[in-house]
């Protein structure tokens, strides 16, 4: 059987306006196919605990769905290494789970479209990660989801006490955590910033000068 092995690295992404763009943070990623029929995940880096590597993980399932549609005539085995946080809604997963289909699709003679060949590269963009608060989305998806209730409009309304200009993810985030408040101000007020801003669920700023 060939021995077939791909290794990447995964930037850290944010969407601003219509554009991708990455930061200097990024996680790495591994997959070698391999004759025993079976997908295992290897985890390791600085943020990987807590993350399953069992049927539970996201590219597991993303392998496993890929074989039900295919004959599968071998096994993969992927390593992945976290130097990214956690929950900072930096796309790293996404761009995994696409490295590693791209992968798969190919021992098929299959075409992939990538949707993140285009990445900028700013040279003048920064990412100001929190992992101690460990944010995660399904965390403050639970909280808008209650909060959007009709009979919790009150508690909806005492909670945007930043700004109505935020959307509500980033008046939770910043209600909670009122230290990552803190440092959206000190970088909004450096002269250089052209724009500070929460990246979507995670607890994360991204900076612009």
């Amino acid at each position: 059987m060939e021995c077939m092995q791909l290794h990447k690295k995964i930037y850290g992404v944010i969407k601003h306006n219509t554009q991708l763009f990455a930061c200097n943070l990024f996680d790495e990623i591994t997959i070698k196919k391999v004759e025993k029929k079976k997908i295992q995940i290897i985890l390791q880096g600085e943020f990987s605990k807590g993350i399953p590597n069992n049927e539970e993980n996201t590219i597991f399932k993303t392998v496993d769905t890929f074989f039900q549609t295919h004959h599968k005539s071998f096994g993969v085995e992927i390593t992945v290494t976290k130097n990214i946080p956690q929950g900072t809604g930096l796309q790293e997963e996404e761009q995994m789970i696409e490295f590693v289909l791209q992968f798969l699709h190919a021992q098929y003679s299959e075409t992939f479209t990538s949707q993140f060949e285009n990445i900028v590269q700013n040279k003048n963009f920064e990412i100001i990660t929190f992992p101690e608060y460990k944010i995660r989305p399904d965390w403050i998806t639970s909280i808008s989801d209650f909060l959007s209730l009709p009979e919790n409009t009150e508690k909806k309304q005492n909670l945007l006490n930043y700004s109505p200009l935020f959307s509500l993810h980033q008046n939770i985030i910043f209600s909670y955590y009122p230290d990552i408040y803190k440092k959206y101000l000190e970088y909004k007020e450096l002269p250089h910033c052209q724009n500070v801003e929460l990246i979507e669920n995670g607890s994360a700023l991204y900076i612009f000068s």
